[in-house]
């Protein structure tokens, strides 16, 4: 497990180049509540990793990221490396939009003028929150690039439909990285007020759509399907048909079947070597850090963890 003293850890995010696997991570000195920065390490193993210092800060005091950075995401294209994250402005109103950074050698990043580049459309996702929390929802960014066009994946609400049941993924697509199509949110089972940091893979040709959500946000109808469940603060997953799905819960969706000691949230899946591993954000304050890798096994049922 990798821990920076004298900070907490928040979601993290990762890119295999090579044998090489890439994490960054949102950061914060225990003295401080607010002001996530992004922070960078490495590893060969995704068990020992080398702190490579911060990658990105908070805009300044007037920057549509001027407060606080959060989840993000990296892919290569054009030649290039590209980040897209969440940035939270200094504003009465907690609206999240997402920017882009890129980068030639995955070590130094430049925030693009045009930030942000997307930002949640009221046509198709909530912009007043009808859930427990009351914010604009457009946050956890995924890149996925699918040849002709890079589909861009973020916690959302959709503007239909039970109120305890409007969380929903959204998505943008582009094609030149900087400007962003809003399209509506996809077909998926609903069973929570947030999907929070969703991703999608292809996995032995499957769709993925991984994601996690707290017990307390979860919909009644969906709970009321496992009587006597212990739902706990936790990954999920839907399979689907495409990388737009149709996404399907198998059971419950839970990803790891035993609960893990402390919290484990937000995790990601790995390709490392040709196998994929699971990698969570474990604990809370001067505890939390990048969980040790854990193996999956993906079927038509979903994800599962199968050792640790």
């Amino acid at each position: 497990m990798f821990r920076l003293e004298g900070h907490r850890i928040g979601d993290a995010w990762y890119f295999a180049d090579g044998s090489t696997v890439h994490a960054w991570f949102l950061a914060m000195p225990l003295d401080r509540k607010t002001g996530w920065r992004i922070d960078h390490s490495v590893s060969d193993d995704l068990v020992r990793w080398e702190y490579q210092g911060t990658a990105l800060e908070p805009g300044p005091p007037d920057a549509w990221d001027g407060k606080s950075l959060a989840t993000g995401s990296v892919i290569r294209r054009y030649g290039r490396y590209w980040m897209v994250y969440t940035g939270h402005k200094i504003e009465s109103a907690f609206v999240q939009r997402t920017g882009m950074a890129v980068s030639d050698d995955l070590a130094t990043w430049r925030k693009l003028p045009e930030n942000p580049t997307s930002v949640a459309d009221p046509a198709h996702y909530e912009i007043e929150s009808t859930g427990q929390r009351q914010l604009t929802h457009w946050r956890d960014p995924f890149l996925l690039d699918t040849g002709d066009r890079v589909l861009q994946y973020v916690c959302a609400r959709r503007t239909e439909g039970d109120v305890a049941e409007r969380g929903s993924i959204g998505i943008a697509q582009s094609t030149d990285m900087i400007h962003w199509e809003i399209l509506p949110p996809p077909e998926h089972d609903r069973m929570t007020e947030e999907m929070e940091v969703p991703q999608v893979y292809f996995i032995e040709g499957r769709w993925y759509l991984v994601f996690c959500t707290h017990d307390f946000w979860l919909a009644p109808s969906f709970r009321d399907r496992f009587p006597g469940h212990a739902f706990r603060s936790t990954d999920y997953v839907m399979v689907g048909d495409s990388p737009l799905g149709p996404f399907r819960i198998h059971g419950t969706g839970e990803i790891m079947p035993e609960a893990p000691p402390g919290r484990f949230y937000a995790s990601q899946l790995v390709d490392h070597h040709g196998s994929w591993f699971l990698l969570g954000t474990e604990g809370l304050e001067e505890e939390s850090g990048l969980s040790d890798p854990l193996p999956i096994f993906a079927d038509e049922t979903g994800i599962r963890v199968t050792g640790g």
